[in-house]
């Protein structure tokens, strides 16, 4: 048995090694993953993910891994069994709180007239909520590059502090606020009108039974919605991973000529 075990797994001695570097988190456990991937347990702050390894023990994957056969979320069910009940909202509760947070201020990137959209709620003030603006304001240049961003609306919706300077811009205006906030500059002048954007959200939020940072995945086009409280950058990947697939059966449905 030991020996069969060695032959499936993935070295994880570089994952170790990276994850301790960049005090990450550390592996939990390892189980057998769909295709010649060894699943992988991670932990951080209390928080635990599934990710996998290509058997090199080079490269590492989050997100969705999905059997293409049969549509199962492989993700999921090994979640299921090596982590337990996971704290995401589906169905009609996840409906709701899309449909609340589709009314807050926030930076709209991508088709601004799509049915589909991603929402990103965090403070950018607290080192969670930075690192999780980080993470998605660069997802969403890889998600244009891929053009994910053609049938979705990705939103990125500060809280907190900055948020009435953040907010007291337009559009394009508020990315370059989120650009400044990254690169730990001012964000800019507050005006009143931002103030009243940063309140009103404030107020919306106060009503959703989640706590930021959080993500929305609403895409009625393909039958799915899902909130997801963000307990580490795992999640965030995962999440984002899950809403390029879901914009890839959008843009190429199955029979599809």
């Amino acid at each position: 048995m030991a020996t069969t075990t060695q032959a499936i797994a993935a070295p994880t001695g570089l994952l170790a090694h990276v994850l301790a570097a960049h005090h990450a988190g550390k592996i939990i456990r390892t189980f057998p993953g769909p295709g010649g991937l060894t699943g992988i347990v991670m932990e951080y702050n209390g928080s635990k993910a599934i990710a996998y390894l290509t058997p090199d023990g080079k490269y590492l994957i989050s997100g969705l891994v999905a059997n293409l056969e049969n549509g199962h979320n492989m993700t999921n069910s090994y979640g299921l069994k090596y982590i337990g009940k996971v704290d995401i909202l589906k169905g009609q509760a996840a409906s709701r709180i899309a449909f609340q947070c589709a009314s807050l201020s926030g930076i709209t990137v991508g088709n601004k007239m799509a049915k589909n959209y991603m929402i990103a709620v965090f403070d950018p003030s607290t080192p969670m909520g930075h690192k999780v603006m980080a993470a998605m304001m660069g997802e969403a240049g890889e998600m244009q590059k891929k053009g994910a961003l053609n049938v979705m609306a990705l939103k990125l919706v500060p809280i907190g502090p900055l948020a009435p300077a953040i907010l007291s811009a337009g559009n394009r205006g508020r990315e370059d606020r989120l650009l400044n906030v990254l690169h730990h500059q001012p964000a800019g002048a507050t005006i009143s009108l931002g103030s009243r954007f940063a309140a009103r959200n404030n107020t919306v939020l106060s009503q959703i039974p989640m706590k930021p940072p959080f993500l929305v995945i609403y895409f009625p086009q393909a039958n799915m919605e899902a909130a997801i409280p963000v307990h580490n950058l795992l999640r965030v990947g995962s999440a984002v991973g899950s809403a390029e697939v879901l914009a890839n059966s959008v843009q190429n449905p199955a029979g599809a000529r």
